[in-house]
């Protein structure tokens, strides 16, 4: 295959799928049941989330969002997501997407990651994001201005985050992540 845009992009990797469901109760049971994975957090309420995961590295591999989805067609999938290694990166993804007048861009932190949302041209939602090194109970999400400096950035989050349920380094966090799974 051939690339003709030669722009140096940073490496991204899969991370989570969040899927809109019509019975959560069902879903939950079957990725729990039959795929082996634990419910690492839930939200509150009849719209509550649900976040899955089987492995000790990521807090959700999959989100069960029960809400309505707010396409106009419909589809199970809210957003594809991808991890970069740095702000940096997710900084140059910024960057290049904001060349594009027709593309909005959200950008926020979940606590946990520093992301930012935007669709493709079919109206496919996707996020590239970059872990912060806290950890906090999910749901969880502010805007973000990914214009400051990192070190701007990591304070105000971490200002932002530290009182919040569940708030700990994230190794710590793993850790114990680690030994919900039985690995």
């Amino acid at each position: 295959m051939s690339v003709t845009n030669k722009k140096s992009f940073s490496n991204m990797l899969l991370s989570h799928v969040e899927l809109y469901v019509k019975d959560i109760v069902s879903m939950e049971n079957f990725y729990t049941k039959y795929l082996g994975f634990i419910v690492t957090d839930r939200g509150e309420g009849p719209s509550a989330m649900v976040f899955l995961s089987r492995s000790p590295e990521e807090h959700h591999q999959i989100v069960l969002n029960p809400r309505q989805t707010h396409q106009t067609i419909q589809s199970p999938v809210d957003h594809i997501s991808f991890r970069v290694k740095s702000i940096t990166d997710l900084q140059g993804f910024n960057n290049a997407l904001k060349t594009n007048a027709k593309i909005e861009i959200q950008t926020v932190s979940h606590g946990t990651t520093w992301s930012l949302y935007f669709r493709d041209p079919e109206e496919n939602r996707f996020e590239i994001f970059t872990d912060t090194p806290w950890y906090v109970n999910q749901p969880c999400k502010f805007p973000v201005d990914l214009e400051q400096s990192d070190e701007d950035l990591i304070q105000f989050t971490n200002n932002k985050i530290e009182n919040m349920p569940g708030f700990a380094v994230v190794a710590d966090w793993k850790d114990s992540h680690k030994n919900s799974l039985a690995f």
